[in-house]
């Protein structure tokens, strides 16, 4: 071996090395087939270069021109290799470079132009080749700075505001500039002869292979594999057979006698003892130091992975993650977030105990818009130099240190983010080794899917043992914890209330529906925050609700329902809504042991109690006992508010009159056909009544109306539409100073809203608009269809039914024109009618729509 020829093969068993180690990587993945192309150009050149100071066949030019070939080719395998690092798509210029330097190459095969023949000098035994080396050698690192350039712009544009792509790109960074510097020092003379480009190379593989590792591509016991150990063993003992075969055979043929061919027989066979046992010590070198480790790490995930594939119990699963993490790293501490239904992650465990749980991660903060882009780990540190950080809230920048958060890591499955680990620090300043927290990450890897599943699973258990309305247990699930709490509280109190909301069909009648819906949801809201978390509250039924309350005496429970239902009485009136009208609730309270021997009797005595209630006059509190220690007063009838606000009404349609003839009339009428028709559907008489009152007011706001707009004889345009509308809200405004009659407010407020949802104010629809509100739309056009107006004659009974039975389910409720029909063609209901000189058009051409009193 001479001059630096040495250098050639440290460097050629180096890059066999590498390629050894990742042939058995994963070969479908880019970055690796890229380094391993990159790592074979190297080969050439480093080979190349070795076959030519050994000066082999067939010739030292022959294998000059398969080193420059190397040389010329490694700029295009670094940038083909950035780019799958980068994940960069710019796949056209990477073939351009190729073809650029191929060219390059051929040039230089035929004229040695860039890269000359080297000069062999023998002298005294060694060998050296010179380079002699002119100006176009300085065209050729032109154009390698070029495509080093243009690599160097698309690695800026990856990592400009991005600090973790910078930190995994950085051992690149290093390799290439060691790189670059051995290429240029290799042209200046006073290193001549020393092969610095090819240590360079060797290094700048090195740091490559470095990144690889830092980004996870491989695992490092690939590097101390098996075959590797044989490789490095066998080409350990070649170069000792090459440097001591002679002597040793010289010595075996003196020392015994023997022939030749005995002693180069007896040479060959220590060989082969001497690379088996270098392999043997190789192995164990390497098990020791990586591979036993990592043996143990792996036959603890899949140990991992086989526990948990059946599992469906959230908090086994949790409780086996970080049981595996906390045995194979040196991380401890660990905060579990998992998503919500509402998007948020909450932390559902802790390896602690006494670390606190009330704390969430925003579905669109930074971080989890992040992992859902990148299934790696990442560190606070990191993650504080990132752009992305700058846009969180300052709240949430301190929220992060005052945990002293180091480092998060996802709970990855299919792209879909389900859960985030956070790892605290023990103390300020001290860090995870990113090996423990890649570690983590590859055992929430395992465990994401049964996490994703075990989540899924517990959710439809939950969403099946809770009402969709109100989101509190319900009937069926209220009795299975009433069962298992009897048990648990055997041997100390459980008290049981129940609370049933008074009139409450007629509360949906005046209100409609959908009012109803919302008072049910911020009663259950009521209930969920008042009580303690040991306490469970259910809904049973439409308008019944009930409270377990482990633990509290028969007072302390009636004290606490009796506190409820007052804050139930002013819950419309907090809510900032325009209705005024009380909902009240008769509550019965039985208590265990001293009030029943079972779940079942518990429940009975109840409701036993709420049925005293009823009977007794509503609206009070009964706790169950043989002779009633306990009643609150009863709830006042319904009482109408209209006489004492008489003269006031009277006042205003008076001045409407004296604005438009045609409303005050025409309010009468409507409250006729619209007490006939609540009559008619079986309204109760005081709904009967409040649909009446809202009749003769519906129209009260017209007094806000400019009288251009309210008798205009043509058609009204858009915008004086737009002001006719506003009638609706103007009489709600006048109604609400008349505090006593805030009783037909939803009833006046609905009666221009369309059972198809297409009326306003509010565009209501179907149910959700109030029943008389319902009712007051068909008496309003009923009667604005058979009025005679000064733009049309009134219609007859049997064009006005017809008419009414075109809008049926789209602006009427279709089974009160059927009711409101029927009454019509029996007589029960008759055509009142009224005439007028001044009364203009309806804006819009749709009959009977447009027949509304607008």
């Amino acid at each position: 071996m001479t001059g630096y020829s040495w250098v050639s093969v440290i460097a050629l068993v180096c890059y066999l090395f590498l390629l050894l180690t990742f042939f058995q990587a994963s070969k479908t993945d880019k970055v690796i087939r890229s380094f391993m192309t990159l790592i074979a150009i190297m080969f050439l050149w480093v080979g190349g270069s070795f076959f030519m100071r050994s000066e082999l066949g067939p010739s030292v030019y022959f294998w000059h021109h398969v080193s420059v070939l190397g040389i010329m080719l490694v700029a295009v395998g670094y940038y083909h290799f950035a780019l799958a690092f980068l994940e960069d798509k710019n796949s056209h210029n990477k073939w351009f470079w190729l073809f650029f330097h191929l060219a390059l190459f051929i040039a230089n095969l035929f004229t040695g132009i860039f890269i000359p023949k080297p000069v062999v000098i023998r002298d005294t035994g060694a060998t050296q080749f010179i380079y002699n080396y002119t100006w176009h050698f300085y065209i050729l690192l032109a154009c390698l700075l070029l495509c080093v350039l243009q690599l160097a712009f698309i690695i800026y544009r990856h990592c400009k505001g991005n600090v973790i792509a910078f930190r995994q790109l950085r051992p690149v960074f290093y390799g290439l500039g060691i790189l670059i510097i051995g290429h240029i020092a290799a042209s200046f003379s006073v290193f001549s002869g020393i092969p610095l480009d090819i240590i360079s190379g060797v290094i700048n593989a090195f740091f490559l292979f470095y990144a690889l590792y830092k980004k996870r591509l491989f695992k490092i016991s690939l590097l101390f594999s098996r075959s590797n150990s044989l490789a490095l063993a066998m080409i350990t003992g070649t170069i000792l057979a090459i440097r001591f075969f002679s002597p040793v055979r010289s010595a075996l043929r003196n020392g015994l006698n023997a022939s030749l061919t005995a002693a180069v027989i007896l040479t060959v066979l220590l060989l082969v003892i001497l690379v088996a046992a270098l392999f043997l010590i190789f192995s164990q070198i390497f098990n020791y130091i990586v591979v036993r480790k990592e043996k143990r790490q792996e036959n603890r995930k899949n140990q991992l992975a086989e526990k948990i594939t059946y599992m469906l119990d959230l908090d086994s699963i949790m409780q086996n993650m970080t049981n595996t993490i906390r045995d194979i790293t040196h991380i401890d501490r660990m905060l579990v977030f998992l998503r919500q239904t509402d998007g948020d992650y909450r932390v559902e465990y802790t390896s602690n105990p006494l670390d606190e749980k009330n704390y969430y991660i925003r579905a669109d903060h930074p971080l989890v818009a992040y992992f859902k882009n990148h299934d790696a780990p990442i560190n606070v540190q990191d993650f504080s130099k990132t752009t992305m950080f700058r846009s969180l809230w300052e709240t949430e920048k301190q929220l992060l240190k005052s945990l002293n958060a180091d480092c998060f890591i996802p709970i990855i499955t299919v792209g879909d983010l389900v859960g985030i680990i956070m790892l605290p620090r023990e103390k300020e300043g001290s860090y995870y080794r990113s090996a423990d927290i890649y570690t983590a990450h590859a055992v929430a890897s395992i465990c994401s899917a049964s996490v994703k599943d075990a989540c899924a699973y517990e959710r439809a258990i939950e969403d099946a043992r809770r009402d969709k309305l109100t989101g509190l247990i319900n009937r069926k699930y209220f009795f299975e914890l009433l069962d298992a709490e009897f048990k648990k509280c055997k041997d100390s109190t459980l008290s049981l209330s129940l609370l049933n909301l008074d009139n409450f069909r007629q509360y949906n009648q005046v209100y409609g529906t959908q009012e109803g819906d919302i008072a049910l949801q911020r009663i259950a809201g009521l209930l969920s925050s008042s009580l303690s978390e040991a306490s469970s509250v259910a809904r049973i039924g439409g308008k019944e609700f009930a409270i377990i309350l482990p633990g509290y005496d028969i007072h302390f429970a009636k004290l606490i329902t009796e506190n409820l239902v007052a804050e139930i009485s002013h819950i419309n009136e907090r809510s900032g809504g325009h209705i005024g009208s009380r909902i009240t609730v008769s509550a019965g309270i039985s208590a265990a042991p001293y009030m029943a021997s079972s779940a079942r009797e518990l429940f009975q005595n109840a409701e036993t109690a709420v049925y005293t209630v009823k009977r007794s006059g509503k609206n009070a509190v009964q706790i169950y006992s043989s002779d009633i220690l306990y009643q609150t007063t009863q709830q006042e009838g319904f009482s109408s508010g209209y006489k004492e606000n008489a003269s006031t009404i009277y006042a205003l349609t008076a001045a409407i009159d004296a604005k438009d003839h045609y409303t005050f009339r025409h309010s009468q009428n409507v409250a006729y056909y619209a007490e006939a028709l609540g009559k008619a559907a079986g309204l109760a008489n005081d709904l009967t009544e409040i649909v009446k009152e809202a009749a003769l007011l519906h129209d009260i706001g017209k007094i806000g109306i400019r009288e251009d707009i309210l008798n205009k004889p043509g058609r009204l345009t858009p915008d004086e539409f737009d002001i006719m509308k506003g009638h609706v809200e103007n009489a709600v405004n006048i109604i609400r100073h008349l505090p006593s009659l805030n009783y037909v407010i939803p009833t006046v407020l609905s009666h221009h809203e369309h059972f198809d949802g297409s009326g306003y104010p509010r565009r209501l629809s179907g149910e959700s608009i109030p029943l008389m509100g319902r009712i007051l739309c068909i008496a309003d056009s009923f009667d604005a269809m058979t009025s005679e107006r000064s733009y049309k004659k009134a219609l007859d009974l049997n064009s006005a039914i017809e008419n009414l039975m075109a809008g049926s389910g789209k602006q009427f409720d279709p089974k009160l024109v059927l009711i409101f029909v029927e009454q019509l063609k029996s007589g029960s209901i008759r055509i009142l009618g009224q005439s007028s000189e001044s009364i203009h058009p309806l804006f819009g051409e749709d009959y009977p729509e447009n027949t509304q009193d607008e």
